[in-house]
């Protein structure tokens, strides 16, 4: 481990997955004692087409590789170049699998240490919204000419790169703390690996599994693949947990970031995953919920939480049953109602808030049904921040031909699905029936809000009695 070699290693490739997908151009720059010894670039010829959407992001055409050497002319050069260096790149798992299986495919094992800047920024880099290597490039500054090309990619991740060696205390230096970072950058056991490699950079959920198969925990990100490598890089015991049980890992893509929070929302709802119900009960210990009645009084109720599976209508989540109680006695006062009628305990005896003139006199039938459940109603409607008009939102879809369509009818998100951009649709209903049955709820109206609200890439359309207002 003294004087340590790094090979800093960035790749293109025509797709995401190393069995099925190749690599179009390789880009290596060997650092050494604070200096870049040596470096290595080429652009290599996929032996089939590159995918259009491929060269929309990285630039690089099937023209430009016609000529390019094959991989196997390179391979050699590869080799003797990452001798005896440890192998460093962003989301290593990526880089180093592909070039791994390109020699697998050529009957040879290639095999290096590894340490995946991902993993170090964010043991070095505390508390920044994401680690992808644009977002790294933004934060820190970094001159780039031209993004996703293999080697200036392969500069800005040696950029970050000398960052964590600064601040680290020039952990190269450390044969202790090298060899716990080496340690560290592995897969666990009981994970399929290729399924990791497969994973898209793309909004959506993932599903972590037990041996059964059964869901442990369900998550949403915008970048699949970048979320679920930080997991397996955190340390918490909840992450501790998490990768102890899992054994496979899936996924569904979503198109953007308010489908993949609507999905989340549902597929818990559905399974019930043991970690998610241990987070949402330490942060979400209590419900407020209403239960609406014609034949007597309206109720408000405080309730331990659960995953939206009562028949009453939750309002809000609180951190704790007192921090509840605390809120619903504010809502009793402000719109004077009576304690006894909302705890149905009427006994023809006044409350003590009757007493008092704070209630209007359910409790001794001096106001009627009516005009307290109508009182009741006002207070749910502005403590309940529903939608007041019907509207559609449209976002991205999983693919450049469709778009994602959510619905929100009567105050909540009721339809959700995907599109094809060619159809048109003349009245709301036709669109609707395209779509699927979903059930909103108070968390999922400020899920819509708060990205209506922060993002311009949604599209709000609004409608009434079957014929749209806006578009």
């Amino acid at each position: 481990m003294k004087d340590p070699r790094f090979a800093i290693i960035d790749i293109e490739t025509t797709g995401g997955i190393a069995k099925r997908d190749k690599i179009t151009e390789i880009a290596i720059i060997i650092y050494q004692n604070n200096e870049i010894i040596d470096t290595f670039e080429s652009l290599i010829n996929p032996e089939r087409s590159i995918p259009y959407e491929i060269t929309r992001i990285t630039g690089i055409t099937n023209s430009m590789v016609e000529t390019a050497p094959k991989f196997y002319e390179v391979a050699k050069d590869i080799i003797k170049i990452t001798e005896d260096c440890i192998f460093v790149a962003h989301n290593v798992f990526f880089d180093y699998n592909f070039i791994k299986e390109e020699f697998q495919q050529l009957g040879f094992a290639y095999s290096r240490k590894k340490l995946c800047t991902v993993q170090l920024s964010r043991r070095y880099f505390r508390g920044l919204k994401s680690y992808s290597l644009g977002s790294l490039i933004e934060h820190f500054k970094i001159v780039v000419n031209s993004r996703h090309r293999a080697m200036e990619d392969t500069k800005a991740t040696l950029d970050v790169f000398k960052r964590v060696l600064k601040v680290s205390g020039n952990l190269e230096q450390s044969q202790t703390q090298l060899t716990v970072l080496l340690k560290e950058t592995k897969i666990p056991a009981t994970l399929n690996k290729e399924e990791l490699y497969n994973l898209p950079e793309s909004p959506g959920i993932y599903y972590m599994r037990n041996a059964n198969g059964d869901p442990i925990y369900i998550g949403k990100s915008k970048n699949i693949r970048d979320r679920v490598f930080q997991h397996l890089n955190e340390t918490t015991s909840k992450t501790k947990r998490m990768i102890d049980g899992i054994h496979s890992i899936d996924f569904l893509i979503s198109g953007n970031e308010l489908m993949a929070s609507l999905l989340e929302v549902q597929e818990i709802k559905k399974f019930q995953p043991e970690i998610n119900r241990a987070l949402r009960k330490k942060s979400h210990a209590a419900l407020l919920t209403i239960q609406f009645c014609e034949d007597k009084y309206t109720t408000f109720t405080v309730k331990e939480a659960e995953w939206l599976d009562s028949n009453d209508e939750i309002i809000n989540h609180y951190a704790s049953r007192t921090i509840a109680k605390e809120h619903l006695e504010y809502i009793i006062s402000m719109y004077q109602l009576c304690k006894k009628a909302n705890e149905d305990l009427l006994d023809g005896k006044p409350c003590n808030s009757f007493q008092m003139g704070q209630c209007l006199g359910a409790c001794v039938q001096k106001e009627d049904l009516e005009s307290y459940n109508n009182r009741v109603l006002r207070a749910y409607q502005e403590i309940n921040k529903i939608f007041q008009n019907d509207f559609l939102i449209i976002g991205d879809g999983r693919s450049m031909d469709e778009q994602s369509i959510a619905v929100v009818e009567d105050g909540f998100c009721k339809y959700f699905g995907f599109v094809s951009k060619e159809l048109s649709y003349n009245q709301p209903n036709d669109l609707i029936n395209e779509l699927t049955a979903y059930k909103g709820n108070i968390e999922t109206n400020r899920l819509i809000e708060s990205y209506l609200n922060k993002s311009k890439s949604y599209r709000k359309i609004t409608y009434r009695q079957n014929t749209f207002l806006d578009i």
